[in-house]
C-alpha cells in the first residue's frame, strides 16, 4: 500500500480542447450557485425571515447572518488545506467534485421550502461549505486535464466561462423579479417587508437545475489519476495530515511569505465583505431606484456592470503585476478599492436615496460599481502573482494553498464586523450604518497595505 501512495503523479501531457471545454463548463455551472444564492438571495432572505417570522430588528437579523457566515468560513478554512492535501494523496479529484456538487444541489434546492431561520441557515452552511471545498478539488484538476504549460490559458478560459455564468444567472433572475416583485428587507414600516420572488420555493430550484445541466460535461472530463483506492482512508488521512504539518512548519520559516499572508488577511477582507453584502448595499443602503426600474432589478444591472468591468480590465491588472511586481499591483488594487469605498460612503451619507438617470450621484454609483469590479478581480490576480514571486518552485502548490487559507479565515472576519456594526448602529442611524461599516472595512484594508509594503520579494526568482 505504501508503494502505491508514494507513486509519483503523472501530469497531463496533451491539451484536448474538448477536455478543457468540459472542465470549464463546471466553472460556468457553479457560478450560477454563487451568484444567485450567495450574492443575490441568501443575505436578504435571512433578513426578511428574521424580521417577519421572529420579530428581530434589521441589525439583529444582519448580525445573526454575520455570525453564522463567520463560523461557516472558519470551518471552510480549516477544511480547505485538508481537501487540497487529500486530493494530492488520493490522486483523484473529479469524484470529490461530483459528490460535493450533489450536496450543493440538494441542500440549496431545499432553502425555499422553509421560513425557519435555523433550518435555512443550516441548509445554507452545508451547501456553501460543500461549494467552497469543491473548488479546492476543481482547481487542483487543472494540471491533470491539460498540459501544465497551457495552465494559464486554460485557467483563463475557465474564468471566462465563470463570467458567462454570472450573466446567465442574472438573465434568469430578471423575469422572476419582474413577475414576483422585489425582496423588501428594510422598511420603516415592518408591514411592508416581503419575500418577493424568494417567496416561491421553485425560485431556488431553477438555478440548481441550471447548475446540474451545465455541470453535466464534468462527467466526461478525462483526468489523470493515481490508482489509489479511496476506501483505504486511514493511511491516506495519515499522509494528508503529515503533509499539512510539514507545510505549516516551513511557512513560518519563510519570512517574506509569512508577512504577505498576514497582510493579505487584512486586504482580502474588503473583497469578502463586498461579495457577502453586495445586494443589500445597493438595495438597502444606497436605495437606488427610478426610471421604472426597481431596486432588485437595478442590483442585477449593478452586478453586471461590475462583472463587465472585471472582464475588461482585470487582465491589465495582471499585466501591471508582471511588469511592476505584485506589491505595486496590490497598491493599485488598494487605490481602486478606496475609490469604490469612498464613493459608496458618499452615496450613503450624502446622496441616498439615488435616482436612476443622468445625474451626478447616479453616475458616481456606476463608477463605484466599475471600480469595485476591477478591484475584486485584481485582488485575486495580485495574490496569484505575489505567491509566484515568493514561493519556492517546488512548494508553489502548498504555499498557494496557505495563502488561500488566509483568505478564507479573513472571510470570517468581514461579515462578523459588518454585522456587529449594523447591530449597534442601525437602530440609531438606520441605513447609514452601512457607511460606517464600509469606512471600518477600508481602515482594515489600509492596515493590510501597510503590512504588504514590508514584503521584499526576490524579483529574480519569479516563477511566472
Amino acid at each position: 500500500m505504501s508503494e502505491v501512495l508514494e507513486e509519483e503523479v503523472e501530469l497531463e501531457t496533451k491539451t484536448s480542447k474538448l477536455n478543457v471545454f468540459n472542465w470549464s463548463m463546471y466553472d460556468l455551472a457553479n457560478t450560477i450557485y454563487s451568484m444567485i444564492i450567495v450574492s443575490l438571495i441568501i443575505n436578504r432572505y435571512v433578513l426578511v425571515i428574521g424580521q417577519v417570522e421572529y420579530g428581530m430588528e434589521y441589525g439583529e437579523a444582519s448580525f445573526v447572518f454575520g455570525v453564522v457566515a463567520a463560523v461557516m468560513q472558519v470551518v471552510t478554512a480549516i477544511g480547505m488545506p485538508i481537501m487540497g492535501a487529500l486530493s494530492d494523496t488520493t490522486g483523484k479529484r473529479k469524484p470529490f467534485v461530483l459528490v460535493l456538487t450533489g450536496i450543493i444541489l440538494l441542500f440549496a434546492s431545499l432553502l425555499g421550502l422553509f421560513h425557519n431561520i435555523f433550518i435555512v441557515l443550516i441548509l445554507y452552511v452545508i451547501a456553501n461549505i460543500a461549494y467552497q471545498w469543491s473548488l479546492a478539488f476543481y482547481d487542483a484538476m487543472l494540471p491533470f486535464i491539460a498540459n501544465p504549460k497551457d495552465a494559464g490559458k486554460v485557467g483563463g478560459f475557465g474564468v471566462a466561462f465563470g463570467y458567462l455564468g454570472t450573466i446567465i444567472s442574472l438573465l434568469v433572475m430578471y423575469p422572476l423579479i419582474i413577475v414576483y416583485g422585489d425582496v423588501i428587507s428594510k422598511d420603516p414600516n415592518p408591514a411592508n417587508l416581503t419575500y418577493g420572488y424568494t417567496g416561491e420555493w421553485w425560485v431556488f430550484v431553477i438555478p440548481m437545475a441550471l447548475f446540474l445541466v451545465f455541470g453535466i460535461p464534468l462527467f466526461f472530463v478525462k483526468e489523470r489519476q493515481k490508482k489509489t483506492k479511496i476506501s483505504e482512508q486511514k493511511q491516506i488521512l495519515k499522509k494528508t495530515f503529515k503533509q499539512l504539518g510539514r507545510t505549516f512548519k516551513e511557512i513560518r520559516k519563510h519570512r517574506q511569505m509569512f508577512i504577505f499572508v498576514i497582510g493579505y488577511f487584512f486586504i482580502v477582507d474588503v473583497a469578502n465583505v463586498i461579495v457577502a453584502y453586495m445586494t443589500p448595499l445597493v438595495t438597502d443602503a444606497l436605495q437606488i431606484e427610478g426610471a421604472g426600474i426597481s431596486k432588485d432589478l437595478f442590483a442585477i444591472i449593478f452586478i453586471i456592470i461590475a462583472t463587465v468591468s472585471a472582464v475588461v480590465f482585470t487582465y491589465f491588472i495582471g499585466k501591471f503585476a508582471e511588469k511592476y511586481g505584485a506589491k505595486n499591483a496590490f497598491f493599485l488594487v488598494g487605490g481602486l478599492w478606496a475609490v469604490a469605498l469612498i464613493l459608496g460612503i458618499l452615496g450613503i451619507f450624502v446622496w441616498a436615496p439615488i435616482t436612476i438617470g443622468f445625474n451626478f450621484p447616479f453616475i458616481m454609483m456606476l463608477v463605484m460599481g466599475s471600480s469595485a469590479g476591477v478591484a475584486l478581480g485584481g485582488t485575486w490576480t495580485a495574490q496569484r502573482v505575489m505567491v509566484m514571486e515568493l514561493a519556492p518552485k517546488e512548494k508553489f502548490g502548498e504555499y498557494f494553498g496557505f495563502s488561500k487559507l488566509s483568505g478564507k479565515v479573513s472571510s470570517a472576519l468581514g461579515p462578523l464586523i459588518f454585522g456587529a456594526i449594523l447591530l449597534a448602529l442601525d437602530p440609531v442611524i438606520s441605513f447609514k450604518a452601512y457607511g460606517v461599516a464600509m469606512a471600518v472595512v477600508g481602515g482594515i484594508m489600509a492596515i493590510g497595505l501597510v503590512i504588504i509594503s514590508f514584503v521584499r520579494p526576490d524579483k529574480s526568482a519569479r516563477n511566472y
